[in-house]
């Protein structure tokens, strides 16, 4: 199931996400219209998922790579019974940046 998470929600949803992860993987693709999709990063062990409001940036933190998303103007989720599975973040300029978290079983 897809939501779109409220701005207020973002800092507390993402530390108890962070907090209950276990053994997850982390692949970022960009979405520019321009460039085409771009993949950021590809199947590295996800640290964890933060919204910093001070300085209003999404960050994801996997265990070689820190990708922070600056300015975030939309963040939708899709979960299900194992736990969030995809976050979409869309930033000001409308560019989206897609974070699929995956469990290392669900590569194979």
């Amino acid at each position: 199931m897809v939501r779109k998470l409220e701005k207020q929600e973002w800092e507390k949803f993402f530390d108890n996400v962070s907090k209950n992860l276990g053994a997850r993987l982390v692949e970022i693709e960009i979405v520019n219209e321009e460039i085409g999709d771009q993949v950021e990063t590809e199947a590295q062990p996800l640290v964890g998922l933060f919204y910093d409001p001070k300085d209003d940036e999404f960050v994801v933190e996997a265990e070689h790579h820190t990708h922070i998303i600056p300015k975030p103007k939309e963040i939708y989720v899709e979960e299900d019974i194992d736990g969030l599975k995809l976050v979409e973040v869309i930033k000001e300029d409308g560019e989206k940046e897609i974070i699929r978290i995956k469990t290392p079983q669900s590569l194979k």
